[in-house]
C-alpha cells in the first residue's frame, strides 16, 4: 500500500475518552459527493503505475496486478482477489479521445446513443462531435479477506472485457440459495464470494491481461448483510462515481490491441 495513502496498521484501536470524541469526527459536513468509490483495475504493459517518472507511479506495481486507484492496494493476479459483487449496472459513457486531450463527458447516455454514432475501423462508437461512447458494463463490489474489513470497489469493464462481463453475469444469474421454507431459488448476486484473477490474453496485434472469476464460497451471513446494504445505496444512487477516476480505462483501451 502507498505510504503517501494510508498509515500502516498494527491491528490495534486506540481507546480516546469522552472529551476526544466530543466533538464529532470533523466529516460532519461532508456528503457523498466528497468520496471517490475506488476502482479496482488491472494493470497493462503501458500503464502509469509502472513508470516510476509518472505520479501515478505505485512502488512494486507488475503487469497483470490488480490494484486500488484510491488506496494503491496491489493483488497479485495470479493468486487474485476475494469480491462480492453488490449490483450491477450498464451504461453508455461519453468520452474525449484521448489524441484530443481526454477525459469524461457525461454518463446519462442510453443504449439508443449508439444509433448515432458510426464505428471507426478500431470499432469505436464515435459520436457527431467526435467523441466516443464506452460500453460499460459496471460492478458495485466489496472486496474481502481475513485481514481487514470489506472494502466498496468499482468494477468497470469496456471493449473486450464485456465478453468477461457477459459470461460471470450468466454464473450470477444461475447461482440459486434455499430460502426460509428449504426451497431452492434464484440467489441474490452477492450470495457467493468470488475470486477475481488475471490472464494473459492475446491476438495478432499484441497481448494484455484480461479478468477470470470463480466461484470460491457462499458469502457469510454478516457479510451478505453489508453487500445487501451496498446493494441498496448503489441502486439508491447515494453511491457517487467520480468518472473522471475512470480515465485510465480509456488509456488501458489504447494499450490493448484488439
Amino acid at each position: 500500500m502507498a505510504k503517501n495513502v494510508a498509515e500502516k496498521q498494527d491491528g490495534e484501536i486506540a481507546v480516546y475518552d469522552t472529551d476526544l470524541l466530543s466533538a464529532g469526527t470533523g466529516l460532519e459536513d461532508a456528503t457523498s459527493a466528497d468520496y471517490a468509490i475506488p476502482f479496482l483495475r488491472v494493470i497493462q504493459a503501458m500503464s502509469p503505475q509502472l513508470k516510476k517518472s509518472d505520479g501515478k507511479y505505485i512502488e512494486g506495481a507488475q503487469q497483470g496486478m490488480l490494484y486500488n486507484t484510491v488506496t494503491n492496494e496491489l493483488f497479485d493476479g495470479e493468486e487474485g482477489v476475494l469480491v462480492i459483487p453488490c449490483s450491477y449496472s450498464k451504461q453508455w459513457i461519453e468520452w474525449v479521445p484521448r489524441t484530443q486531450g481526454g477525459g469524461f463527458v457525461s454518463a446519462d447516455h442510453d443504449a439508443s446513443i449508439l444509433e448515432k454514432c458510426t464505428r471507426n475501423d478500431k470499432k469505436e462508437y464515435i459520436m457527431e462531435s467526435g467523441n466516443e461512447i464506452k460500453e460499460t458494463a459496471q460492478y458495485f463490489s466489496l472486496i474481502v479477506n481475513d485481514e481487514a474489513e470489506p472494502e466498496q470497489v468499482l468494477l468497470s469493464f469496456t471493449s473486450s472485457q464485456l465478453g468477461f462481463s457477459r459470461r460471470w453475469n450468466s454464473m450470477l444469474r444461475t447461482a440459486r440459495v434455499k430460502n426460509a421454507e428449504g426451497n431452492s431459488v434464484l440467489a441474490p448476486m452477492f450470495s457467493y464470494i468470488y475470486r477475481l484473477k488475471t490472464v494473459e490474453q492475446s491476438n495478432d496485434l499484441g497481448s494484455w491481461y484480461g479478468v477470470t472469476a470463480e466461484r470460491e464460497k457462499p458469502t457469510p451471513i454478516e457479510l451478505a448483510r453489508l453487500s445487501l446494504d451496498f446493494m441498496k445505496a448503489a441502486k439508491g444512487g447515494t453511491v457517487v462515481v467520480r468518472q473522471e477516476g475512470a480515465a485510465d480505462d480509456v488509456a488501458s483501451d489504447e494499450e490493448v490491441p484488439f
